[in-house]
């Protein structure tokens, strides 16, 4: 079922140069920078594996993860081991930038000198190629937020269906808004979002290492502007459920529950994607907060 809002006609002359824009650049991001992640850590675990690393480390591990009291991963990583499931502890043991930190200090305690002097060059190796995967390097980690990576995180995408889902609220809302409040507000507004769902996420947890990913925030924030400037007022919308295609005319906060609906699916259904609702929350009172300045100064 698609239902788009369709008050404002697609004028060529006053073009949504903006959201064109930003579709262009998250779909481009997505097929030509991130599709190289999958095979770069595809690579680097066949060799870690192959190599013998990951038996060697796996101790070092184990004392890392009681030293930082994470005694409930520790357990759940000891069932996958024994259960010969280790894809999921060993990549976990290359992205993580803290353990690799304590294994070099502690790595020739550990191993046997020719060991070591084998493993130091290659094991750094492949920790750079990790850390070069986009999420990493260009992900918003709250355990060390960087100015850049408030803005870059909204650039990228976990899989297809996040990126096809985000752009599809974008462009139902986004069209609108921006028409509505101009390119460069929108622009601005749209970032400005962004930057406060990545600090609302790093809020609710400072120490958490998962780096967050994703134009939700952004979008949540697109939303609200949306809901602020059409309110309860009466727009078109085009409707399209199996073979019934039409339009009506309805309040603009009908598209709320849908919204909503979005957030409770992807919670209920698509838990391993990890949805930040901070982030979410973070966007869109930072977007409905923009929007209501720019009414006071410019009613």
């Amino acid at each position: 079922m698609i239902i788009v809002p369709t008050e404002k006609q697609l004028d060529w002359r006053h073009a949504p140069l903006v959201l064109c824009g930003l579709v262009f650049i998250n779909v481009l991001v997505f097929f030509l920078y991130q599709s190289s992640d999958t095979p770069k850590l595809l690579d680097v675990m066949t060799k870690y594996e192959m190599q013998g690393y990951f038996e060697r480390e796996w101790p070092v591990f184990e004392e890392y993860l009681k030293k930082q009291k994470e005694d409930e991963l520790l357990g759940e990583y000891r069932v996958a081991i024994k259960e010969e499931d280790t894809v999921t502890v060993i990549g976990d043991m290359l992205m993580r930038a803290d353990f690799y930190d304590y294994l070099k200090q502690n790595a020739r305690a550990h191993f046997n000198p020719d060991f070591y002097d084998e493993w130091s060059p290659q094991r750094e190796l492949m920790h750079k190629r990790v850390q070069s995967v986009s999420y990493i390097a260009n992900g918003l980690t709250p355990a060390d937020v960087k100015i850049s990576s408030l803005f870059t995180h909204q650039f990228l995408h976990g899989d297809i269906m996040h990126l096809l889902g985000n752009m599809f609220f974008l462009i139902v809302c986004g069209f609108a808004v921006e028409a509505a409040i101009g390119h460069w507000r929108f622009l601005a507004f749209y970032i400005l979002s962004g930057v406060a769902g990545g600090l609302a996420h790093a809020a609710s947890d400072w120490s958490s290492t998962g780096p967050l990913i994703g134009a939700s925030g952004a979008i949540s924030g697109v939303m609200a502007m949306y809901l602020a400037v059409f309110r309860w007022k009466k727009i078109e919308f085009f409707y399209w459920f199996f073979f019934f295609v039409g339009y009506f005319r309805a309040p603009a906060l009908l598209i709320l529950p849908f919204y909503i609906g979005k957030e409770i699916y992807s919670y209920q259904f698509d838990s391993g994607s990890n949805v930040a609702f901070m982030a979410h929350a973070g966007g869109f009172v930072a977007g409905a907060v923009l929007i209501g300045l720019a009414w006071l100064f410019n009613r």
